[in-house]
């Protein structure tokens, strides 16, 4: 699950880095940055997108289209149908044209998809200092940062642009490979939930 927060705008002209009380930290050498979460963000009531979080105008792609502009709808794959030729033909054009696809049949049950998208909003929805005992950086000072937990991007430059989300990354397989020390041990139901076959 990923938090995207709500922004006004694209434009990031106006904003200050120094006006948000950041937790930002310097790097040194190869030692990423730390940076204030989107949630962070959002509650100290930024409006507009950070310049961090803005593609340059020189690096943006003129002929991206917005979501009810697309010339057809984002492509249905049958999982139970992928033995047959069509349906794999399908899923081949998807991953090389659209890059994604949504997923029918898959076998699993709709109240376990709620309930996980319920308890992963529980999750983001607690206060800053309980998601930070799941930090993707493990000394709390960006100098070790990892993938899995949580946060954001790895920051390693000034100039880096970023993606406008924070993120829980857990590993779930091979079962023998989750790092239950990353796992929110609230809500309480998220370890049982996430656990299941």
């Amino acid at each position: 699950y990923t938090y995207r927060a709500p922004v006004s705008s694209t434009s990031s002209e106006q904003w200050c880095p120094n006006s948000y009380p950041s937790t930002e930290m310097a790097a040194s050498d190869e030692s990423p940055m730390v940076r204030p979460t989107v949630q962070e963000l959002t509650a100290a009531g930024v409006e507009e997108p950070p310049r961090q979080y803005v593609l340059p105008e020189q690096d943006r792609h003129g002929d991206l289209l917005a979501a009810d502009e697309f010339p057809e709808p984002t492509p249905l794959i049958d999982l139970s149908r992928l033995t047959d030729a069509d349906e794999a033909e399908r899923l081949r054009a998807a991953l090389q044209t659209w890059g994604f696809f949504l997923a029918t049949n898959h076998g699993i049950e709709d109240s376990l998809m709620d309930a996980m998208m319920s308890v992963s909003r529980e999750f983001f929805r607690q206060p800053a200092e309980e998601k930070q005992k799941c930090s993707n950086l493990v000394d709390g000072n960006g100098k070790d940062y990892q993938v899995e937990g949580y946060g954001s991007d790895k920051v390693v430059s000034e100039d880096q642009v970023l993606n406008w989300s924070d993120r829980l990354h857990l590993r779930v397989e091979p079962e023998g490979e989750r790092n239950f020390a990353k796992w929110p041990s609230h809500p309480e139901s998220f370890r049982l939930l996430t656990s299941l076959p």
